[in-house]
């Protein structure tokens, strides 16, 4: 527990610098899975611009029957975005450490709708530390500011920016054979430049804690225990719309790796889900969360991924307390060349709206979302990328106000030095 609570009390203070651990002559043996391998840079540090256009025909999301001139004062929902981006990217290892830091700044600027016009701050950063190579884990931590998908928002008359800063440690103690103990410790401070009911902000302290096996094939199956107690901070309980200022969600989690053969992998994951709300019982759920994931190689430059998901999301409104997410995606990605890649993503989603805390006479909400993206980079020159990007989606809902369509096509490029 004494490096536990070293990194701790590090996490919290994050000081400028940590005294380095003497390392071990201790080597785990060659089954036991170790941490994958990220890919170096050409220098420890080197700075990213870049910049895309974007041709957004439904920027708002609006219905077909939508009157936009009405709505947002311009006869047309199509929008052009332009963005410009710059960062600093810090890949260093040291000795058994590795520290990783990647800062951008990126402005979006609307042709049509200039309210839109918003600066974000983005950066990840982490520690990937050894204490021996028996105890291993990563203190990271990372903030990320975007529009609100006005999917859920719907009011196209506000811009409302989401700011979601996260905090982590997690650690990884091998224990003998195949055996891992696993914990990690998170936070997470979202806050929105408009109050917000579905996502509003909120502050997430969590934990988890579980055992992994790794077989000598590769092969690995991992159960895990997690809780997260949340506080929404620009809401108090309400007893009228039984819309909560806090939350507390568990799971219990089973995963799975299995390695078919060379060119294919199998990845399942089975969880318990359990929700409860502060002081009201009507918003609490329970029910099962399942993911199915195959990958194949079948040769050199084709790989193929096809997976099925099932999750649970809290929904705060009258009508729906939970919403059933099932996903299914099919992904094939052809390397065309030494420098080019096409990749082609085919999504299908269902969202099922449960547990209205006020009854209704029609039926419960029902949404669903097809989209198909087709997307190439190319490696221009060694540091110099360009990447191009189309994608079709169409959203029904048995609600006649959410459904709509749109086409998004993007050019980027960017230069790394």
């Amino acid at each position: 527990m004494a490096p536990v609570l070293a990194l701790t009390s590090l996490f919290l203070a994050l000081p400028a610098a940590a005294q380095q651990p003497a390392a071990s002559d201790e080597e785990p043996p060659a089954y036991v899975e170790q941490p994958p391998v990220v890919a170096t840079q050409e220098h420890p540090v080197m700075v990213l611009i870049g910049s895309s256009v974007t041709s957004d025909s439904n920027v708002f999301h609006l219905p077909a029957s939508a009157d936009p001139q009405a709505l947002v004062g311009r006869p047309a929902k199509s929008d052009r975005i332009s963005t410009t981006y710059a960062g600093l990217r810090l890949d260093k290892p040291y000795a058994q450490q590795r520290f990783l830091l990647d800062v951008t700044e990126t402005a979006y600027r609307y042709d049509n709708f200039k309210f839109l016009d918003f600066n974000a701050l983005q950066y990840q950063g982490a520690w990937q530390w050894h204490f021996t190579p028996r105890v291993s884990g990563t203190l990271a931590a990372d903030r990320t500011e975007a529009l609100v998908n006005y999917t859920d928002f719907q009011n196209p008359t506000l811009r409302n920016v989401r700011t979601i800063q996260n905090r982590s440690l997690s650690m990884d103690a091998w224990l003998f054979g195949g055996w891992h103990l696993l914990g990690a410790a998170t936070q997470q401070v979202a806050k929105n430049s408009v109050s917000f009911v579905q996502l509003g902000s909120s502050r997430v302290n969590g934990g988890e804690g579980g055992v992994k096996y790794v077989a000598g094939s590769g092969n690995s199956v991992t159960f895990n225990l997690r809780s997260v107690t949340g506080q929404f901070t620009d809401r108090a309980a309400d007893p009228v719309t039984l819309l909560d200022d806090g939350f507390k969600r568990s799971e219990s989690e089973l995963l799975a790796t299995w390695l078919v053969t060379g060119k294919s992998t199998l990845d399942a994951r089975l969880a318990r889900v359990d929700y409860h709300s502060s002081h009201f019982a009507e918003r609490d759920f329970t029910g099962s969360a399942a993911r199915l994931g195959y990958r194949w190689a079948p040769t050199a430059r084709l790989s193929l991924y096809l997976a099925m998901s099932r999750d649970l999301q809290p929904w705060q409104d009258s009508f729906a307390s939970y919403r059933v997410d099932t996903r299914v995606s099919f992904g094939p990605r052809w390397r065309l060349g030494a420098k080019t890649a096409l990749a082609m993503t085919l999504d299908h989603a269902a969202f099922d709206f449960r547990n209205p805390v006020v009854p209704f006479a029609a039926p419960q909400r029902r949404d669903a979302l097809r989209s198909a993206q087709l997307a190439l980079d190319w490696q221009l020159l060694r540091n110099v990328s360009v990447k191009a990007s189309l994608q079709r989606s169409l959203y029904t809902s048995t609600d006649p106000t959410v459904p709509f369509n749109a086409t998004v096509a993007t050019l980027e490029a960017s230069l790394m030095f």
